[in-house]
């Protein structure tokens, strides 16, 4: 066994490499990029998700040095001896996260989120406490240095454009590097969701309802998982639970209450407040242009969208497709131009540059009665912003600052 480890990174995942070390008395050395590029002698190099291959000096040296690199995810599952149930894909990896989590739990199993949200799987490997399955979000980012992770079933829920900056191979790498959950998984527990029609599946979605073996199961109109994106995600999630329980489980009372009963976490189409007629929804999760075509087909009425933010290489154009439903689009952030590109000549547009008081500003002053303000950003939040969720909360803040006052 490994018995000297050099870890990248110093963030959230890299503290609990370094943790999950000190339990099984590996000696490890954790280093950032402020520190050099030099690399301590060791064994192994576990690096962290959000180390950027090709701009991070020390990410470069490792791969000049001829030792065998893993992420924390692949290095942590070598020390997790209990089942895991993976989730990847473009969209709707956190919401299929937390529901399986929160089905599980409501059916009794001892379940946590780790991964890509919640504790990392290194940390939750060093202290399992009772936990007797792990539910993972996972990203390409941590599928990128990975040999054995051995999830007992994994599910891809849809390939879109995203994080295209970090593939030299454009988006193809980035759909074979998502594919690569399912190197170890057996194939009958192999789940791509709806948006792959060519695969079969124990469980589709037709009219607002989950059908599952050819029967109607569950009617998500009345719960908080509304659409068809969430109709994707509610899918994925039974199909993962149903190779870990038995059939009889996921049919029961208890299974339906536990659907019925489940919230959405924030920054997902959340509506925030209602000022003067005009409604303001905060979906900072939506990051990638099909995630706000989701948001959008969600909504009804003319909409003021907020727009930018980092744009990682992606492809805006499917952001035209929806024009007609734009009262104004608000334009801010370091890719901005890119979104505007591909809007000019299709509906208003406003540039705010990187004032985002402005931003809300100018929303509040385009809106009409029956309006929705929109933030979905269609971008990561960096250039501006610590993260989505900071982000998100800005949003709903200067929303009350300046819209508040005569709120419905």
């Amino acid at each position: 066994m490994v018995k000297n480890v050099t870890v990248l990174g110093a963030g959230i995942s890299g503290k609990a490499a370094a943790k999950l070390c000190a339990a099984n008395n590996i000696s490890c050395t954790v280093v950032n990029d402020g520190d050099g590029a030099v690399l301590p002698d060791g064994d192994w190099i576990v690096v962290s998700p959000g180390l950027h291959p090709a701009k991070s000096p020390l990410y470069q040296a490792a791969l000049r040095s001829g030792r065998k690199i893993v992420s924390e995810m692949e290095f942590a599952c070598r020390f997790w001896n209990k089942p895991l149930l993976a989730i990847t894909g473009t969209n709707g990896k956190t919401t299929t996260t937390e529901l399986t989590c929160h089905l599980l739990k409501n059916c009794g199993v001892s379940a946590e989120v780790c991964g890509n949200i919640g504790r990392p799987l290194s940390d939750l490997a060093a202290e399992p406490g009772d936990c007797e399955v792990a539910v993972i979000e996972v990203s390409s980012f941590q599928l990128e240095k990975i040999s054995d992770f051995a999830p007992l079933a994994a599910v891809i829920l849809n390939f879109q454009s995203d994080h295209i900056d970090r593939y030299p191979g454009g988006f193809a790498e980035y759909c074979a590097t998502k594919e690569k959950i399912f190197t170890h998984v057996p194939e009958e527990n192999r789940i791509y969701g709806l948006s792959f029609p060519e695969y079969r599946r124990r469980v589709e979605y037709r009219e607002h309802r989950l059908i599952l073996d050819g029967e109607e199961f569950f009617d998500l109109s009345g719960s908080d998982l509304p659409g068809f994106h969430n109709g994707e995600n509610a899918a994925a999630a039974v199909e993962l639970i149903l190779r870990f329980l038995p059939l009889e489980k996921v049919r029961s009372e208890r299974f339906i209450r536990a659907l019925q009963s489940f919230r959405r976490g924030r920054h997902r189409v959340e509506v925030t407040g209602v000022y003067n007629g005009v409604t303001f929804v905060d979906d900072s999760k939506g990051t990638n242009p099909a995630a706000v075509l989701a948001a959008i087909d969600s909504l009804p009425g003319k909409l003021v969208i907020l727009l930018g933010g980092l744009g990682k290489g992606m492809d805006f154009s499917p952001l035209g497709s929806r024009s007609d439903r734009f009262r104004a689009a608000v334009l801010y952030g370091a890719d901005r131009k890119d979104i505007a590109a591909v809007l000019i000549g299709k509906c208003p547009l406003v540039d705010c540059g990187d004032d985002f008081e402005k931003v809300i500003a100018s929303a509040v002053r385009l809106a009409h009665p029956g309006d929705t303000v929109l933030l979905s950003p269609a971008c990561a939040s960096m250039d501006m912003f610590k993260n989505y969720a900071e982000r998100g909360d800005e949003f709903t803040r200067l929303a009350a600052q300046i819209a508040g006052g005569g709120g419905d």
